[in-house]
């Protein structure tokens, strides 16, 4: 017979100590956000699942759990992720024609683990901004996403940035299958010459040039941007991409200059999906992306209301495995006694954010995340609170 107590595989509780830090650092971000002006949303958990699949593709449709709903008897979806709920809620719910600054937290969950995240579990925070076309609104929101990590005292942030555009421009003119574009896209991440070429044996020689330049285009931002103006041909389609990527990082080194810079033009996580400027922030001692963000303006196009989007995310239970944060959660103790002086006493001093534990009798040690440092005594028929 299963025991009742276990969890499903790669699903686990969050105990306190944890719990507290991740409320705290969902609240810090969250006032980040606010302070920036955006809009708190909360999506719904499940929805109909061609609603979830409209940005994702068949990877998505792998990750989502997938349950029948007994009202309308359709297939329904627990989310993956949470950007294309902010899409549709931009779309059809709010249909602004300005700009719309939302930001969301909440829980998505997955089928399968994520190589270098160990739960199937997720508490998605992010912020995404709609409505503006120009890299101002890249400059903002990444920006973003360094207070918010920042707050979080992770430490020195690396910052990874490429370009959709520029593949895209290169695939143009070519005619390759979608499995044959995901296996390209590997083995430019992988920096695999050899099925590189096998791939490409059909290409124009000018494009299979300038696929191949991008795996030497990695390192230091500006180092890479000066190569890259040399190695790729001068068209509008690379010239601008190689424009904005300066363009934000100048900005970038002005406003956050502690903050590390990479360019690496053959690394396009998810560059099916963005359309322009592709960024991951790392942190030490973490092995896959901390935060992740980028320009996706086709991500409201099924929907009927295609915008300019750009945005960011992160999974706060992995931020607050990093996070140097230090939670020292102090307490006053309390005797239990129902007087009504020692009631109100205690209530007063909860009102003010005090956490006041009353000790039940006999009750010798308050086993929790607290730590005793003041007490509650009565002096001269008086509660005061003095030092342990």
């Amino acid at each position: 017979m299963t025991n009742r107590w276990l969890l499903p595989e790669n699903i686990s509780d969050v105990l306190p100590s944890e719990a507290f830090k991740v409320e705290f650092l969902r609240a810090t971000l969250l006032g980040v956000f606010k302070s920036y002006g955006y809009q708190l949303i909360i999506p719904p958990v499940l929805e109909y699942l061609e609603s979830l699949l409209t940005a994702g593709g068949s990877d998505m449709d792998i990750q989502i759990f997938k349950l029948v709903d007994q009202l309308s008897g359709r297939t329904m979806g627990l989310r993956t992720d949470m950007t294309t709920q902010v899409a549709r809620i931009d779309a059809h719910i709010l249909n602004q024609s300005g700009v719309s600054r939302l930001c969301y937290a909440g829980t998505t969950l997955q089928t399968k683990v994520v190589p270098g995240i160990f739960s199937r579990e997720q508490l998605q925070i992010g912020a995404e901004i709609y409505g503006h076309q120009g890299i101002e609104a890249d400059i903002e929101i990444l920006s973003l996403m360094l207070d918010a990590l920042n707050c979080a005292n992770v430490g020195t942030i690396t910052l990874d940035l490429s370009h959709a555009g520029i593949l895209k421009a290169l695939l143009e003119n070519v005619a390759m299958s979608a499995d044959d574009i995901q296996s390209l896209y590997g083995a430019l991440q992988a920096k695999n010459k050899k099925l590189l070429q096998a791939l490409c044996a059909n290409w124009p020689e000018a494009n299979f040039t300038t696929l191949i330049s991008l795996l030497d285009l990695s390192g230091e931002a500006f180092s890479v941007i000066e190569r890259a103006r040399k190695a790729l041909p001068n068209t509008s389609a690379f010239q601008d991409a190689m424009s904005a990527l300066e363009q934000f990082c100048q900005t970038i080194h002005q406003i956050r200059p502690e903050t590390q810079l990479n360019i690496d033009l053959a690394d396009l996580d998810g560059f099916q999906y963005h359309t322009g400027l592709m960024c991951a922030a790392y942190v030490a001692d973490y092995p896959v992306a901390i935060a992740r963000g980028g320009r996706y303006d086709q991500v409201g196009s099924a929907f009927g209301r295609k915008r300019p989007a750009t945005g960011f995310s992160l999974d706060l239970f992995a931020l607050s495995n990093v996070s140097k944060l230090e939670f020292v959660l102090k307490a006053i103790q309390a005797p239990w006694d129902n007087r009504h002086d020692l009631r109100q006493a205690i209530s007063e001093l909860r009102n003010s954010g005090e956490v006041v534990i009353q000790l039940f009798p006999n009750e010798l040690n308050s086993e929790s995340i607290y730590e005793f440092d003041r007490k509650l005594v009565l002096v001269d028929d008086q509660w005061k609170v003095v030092s342990i």
